[in-house]
């Protein structure tokens, strides 16, 4: 083989192998089924996990190749396993009993999924996108299943009564297959960086805010709010502060459901003390009116049996007190009486020498 060939061999090897590299890193972001790998870093990236890392949550992730688990963390714990294969991405959760503490975890459900469902839209091309909540969708269709359960739950303990309701997450499938990702997409993706619809309706209400079952460290708060779509659910955080000009601190870290008769406990309080309280809609603009709450019992630090109630432990320099007949007459009164008697004797004798 001459040079000359020799040399358009290893061109045509070079473009070759660099139309390889170019098509095969095309295909790390825009692949016909995704990896678990790369979803893993789509999600640790996604907007709502870095939000709420960002407030201290650490939330990580861990590839269990072995079980083919993907296992959410919240720093050393884990909250929540996803089972995978090379076709989707699967969570079971319909064997559980929905107990007020399952409740209570299952709003890390839906922050998980909506990362990956998150990580999965952009690794598919679409970016900023989610799903319309009037969608209609199937996992052999769309490539997407989520099943949720309503629940009403009640009960009551030594800080009173208590009511939860809602929806928990029971089962979700998303495909890994980006074909399916677009068809669901193309028909019901929306471009969740527009402004929210209801935006001007939810600065438009002002929530109420109510207490009841006061005890000594306790008490249950309950935000309401005048709004009449019963297909809508508004959600209220509740804030407290011991002054009520003072600053005022989120006391409920998950929103409360203010368009039904749900209760907030506010424990570890101090006896005998007052507090304020104000609640505002999520994502709103008008806070409610005041509330003041004084927790039953009395405290040492608020009760007034150690300060006396007599008033000569206080200086008082108008008036002075008559010991015999506890007449009170002002000093000012007396000293001026003295000097008109002193100049009205001292007249007395000038007239007398005269």
């Amino acid at each position: 083989m001459t040079n000359f060939w020799r040399k358009k061999a290893q061109k045509i090897i070079l473009v070759f192998l660099i139309g390889i590299v170019f098509f095969n890193s095309i295909s790390n972001v825009y692949a016909e089924t995704l990896t678990i790998n790369e979803v893993e870093t789509g999600f640790n990236n996604s907007s709502i996990i870095k939000d709420i890392n960002e407030l201290g949550t650490n939330i990580t992730t861990y590839i269990d190749s072995s079980n083919q688990n993907l296992d959410i963390y919240q720093d050393t714990e884990k909250i929540l396993t996803f089972k995978y294969t090379d076709e989707y991405i699967e969570y079971d959760n319909r064997s559980t009993v929905i107990t007020p503490e399952f409740v209570t975890e299952d709003i890390f459900t839906y922050i998980i999924i909506y990362g990956i469902m998150d990580s999965i839209f952009d690794l598919s091309g679409f970016e900023n996108k989610t799903i319309s909540e009037n969608a209609n969708y199937t996992y052999e269709e769309y490539g997407l299943e989520l099943t949720t359960e309503s629940y009403n739950l009640s009960g009551s303990s030594e800080d009173g009564n208590w009511y939860m309701n809602g929806e928990v997450i029971r089962y979700f499938k998303i495909s890994l297959d980006t074909d399916k990702i677009t068809t669901l997409m193309t028909k019901y993706g929306v471009d969740d960086s527009e402004e929210d619809p209801n935006k001007e309706l939810i600065n438009s209400l002002t929530p109420s805010l109510e207490a009841k079952d006061i005890t000594e460290n306790s008490v249950t708060l309950y935000p309401h709010i005048r709004y009449t779509n019963s297909d809508d659910t508004v959600y209220c955080y509740i804030y407290r502060s011991q002054s009520e000009d003072g600053e005022y601190t989120k006391i409920s870290d998950m929103a409360v459901n203010c368009s039904g008769e749900i209760g907030f406990v506010d424990k570890e309080l101090k006896k005998g003390t007052t507090y304020y309280y104000k609640t505002i809609v999520e994502g709103g603009t008008k806070y409610s009116d005041i509330l003041k709450v004084t927790t039953k019992g009395s405290s040492i630090s608020n009760s007034n049996e150690n300060i006396p109630n007599n008033s000569s432990n206080e200086s008082n320099n108008d008036e002075i007190k008559n010991p015999d007949t506890g007449v009170i007459l002002p000093i000012f009164t007396i000293i001026s009486g003295c000097i008109l008697a002193l100049l009205f004797l001292r007249k007395k004798s000038v007239i007398k020498k005269i």
